[in-house]
């Protein structure tokens, strides 16, 4: 099964999300995953589970219910863009976020 990079889920809540009052789920978060080119040709379905799971742990996203496999979100602050200093690629956080690192070189931001 694939794997998700955090990015390109970063990406979709701050371009599709990024308000503290919207809710959001795993399966709106699918969807705009599956128009990416790199997801859209897969047939088996992304696994983006553990990835959603950093989210909540670092302070990013709240879940706010579940019903069977749909898990429902809201972020605690708004995302920013951010770039790191050591290799210039630019990412989405939110500032009460612990250990933020570049996804790209594994730096701290």
């Amino acid at each position: 099964m694939p794997n998700v990079g955090s990015h390109d889920i970063r990406k979709i809540i701050f371009d599709n999300f990024n308000d503290t009052d919207v809710r959001f789920s795993n399966d709106e978060i699918l969807g705009y995953l599956n128009q990416i080119d790199k997801y859209k040709e897969l047939d088996d379905v992304l696994d983006f589970g553990d990835a959603l799971l950093e989210m909540e742990k670092s302070g990013m996203l709240r879940p706010i219910a579940q019903n069977f496999n749909t898990r429902y979100y809201r972020l605690w602050n708004t995302l920013e863009q951010a770039t790191c200093k050591a290799c210039g690629f630019s990412t989405y956080f939110a500032p009460n976020e612990e250990g933020e690192a570049c996804p790209q070189c594994g730096a701290k931001m």
